[in-house]
Order: structure tokens, then C-alpha cells, then sequence
């Protein structure tokens, strides 16, 4: 049986390439992730605790798929594990969040509750960009996927930018101003 895996005989594209492109798109995915468990305010509600953990999760996914392929590790199945991982959390994303808690100490904005419909399909466009790669990532070939890891970015970006505070307005700025 082959295992999928990123080799560094089957890359497609320059090591300075690469760095250049999974930077971009983690910078824009994830801008602003952080540690969100340890960074969480104290006295916030569980469940406000357990999507910040939830969430910082799924982002250190991604963060390891973009380390795999930048620096060109031969890490057999990992970017596979890796994807198939955020799929699967994007299953527990909405149950997470729907209970609204009202709290100071989270980056989800009001519209997540507002329009719940959409914040469902941000959900599902997620988990099918992270489910493509999943099965992409078999081939072991870097350039299919590539445009994967951008649209599965992508994604993660489709669902921040409505539904997550701008970094100026984060939680985490507001609380280490006042430290």
C-alpha cells in the first residue's frame, strides 16, 4: 500500500517558492492565531474555552500541513492525517458554537448567531476543502496539492472575516492593554 506523503523528489516548485506561498497563506488565514487556550481569559464560560481550544486546534493543523510542505519534510501520510483531522473538527464547530455566550473574552462576533445559516455553510465549504485534501494528499504529489492548501486557506479566511473580530478589536489585544 503507498502511503501519501510530500517528497521532496515529487516537489514541483523551489523551496523559496513554497515558503513565499505558505506564508501568504497562513498569514491570511491566520493572521492572528493564537494559542487561544492559553490566552483565554480565566474567567470566561467552559464552552467559550472549549471553542477557543477547538479552533487553535484546527489552526496548528494547518500550521503543520504548511511546515510539511514548505520546508519539504518526508513525513509519509501526515498531510493527509493532518487534513482528514480538520475535516472531522469541522464537524464539531457548530455544536460548539451554538450556544451563544455573551463574553468579553472571545474573538466570535454577533453575526455568527445572527445569521446562523451562513456561518453553517462557511462550515461546509471548510470541511470540503480540508475533505479535497485529504483525498489530494494520497497522490503525493506537492503541485496537486498546492492549490488545495490555498483554497483550504481560503476557506478558513471565508469564515473568519465574517464571523471573527479584526485583530484590533481581539480579545487578546484588549486584555494584554490592560496588563
Amino acid at each position: 500500500m503507498t502511503r501519501p506523503y510530500c517528497s521532496t523528489t515529487t516537489q514541483a516548485f523551489s523551496t523559496s517558492a513554497l515558503r513565499a506561498l505558505f506564508v501568504m497563506i497562513l498569514m491570511t488565514s491566520f493572521g492572528q492565531t493564537t494559542l487561544a487556550h492559553a490566552d483565554s481569559d480565566e474567567n470566561a464560560p467552559a464552552d467559550v474555552k472549549y471553542r477557543q481550544t477547538l479552533m487553535s486546534n484546527i489552526g496548528s493543523n494547518m500550521g503543520a500541513i504548511g511546515d510539511i510542505l514548505k520546508n519539504g519534510l518526508d513525513l509519509p501520510g501526515h498531510i493527509a492525517v493532518h487534513a482528514s483531522n480538520m475535516a472531522e473538527s469541522a464537524q464539531l464547530i457548530g455544536p460548539a458554537f451554538k450556544k451563544n455566550a455573551p463574553t468579553e473574552a472571545t474573538d466570535a462576533k454577533s453575526e455568527i448567531w445572527q445569521d446562523w445559516a451562513k456561518f453553517e455553510m462557511a462550515i461546509a465549504d471548510y470541511e470540503k476543502a480540508a475533505r479535497d485534501l485529504a483525498s489530494a494528499a494520497a497522490s503525493n504529489d506537492t503541485k496537486t496539492m498546492l492549490p488545495l492548501v490555498k483554497a483550504l486557506g481560503k476557506s478558513c479566511g471565508g469564515c473568519h472575516k465574517p464571523f471573527r473580530k479584526p485583530k484590533e478589536e481581539s480579545f487578546h489585544r484588549k486584555s494584554s492593554d490592560h496588563k
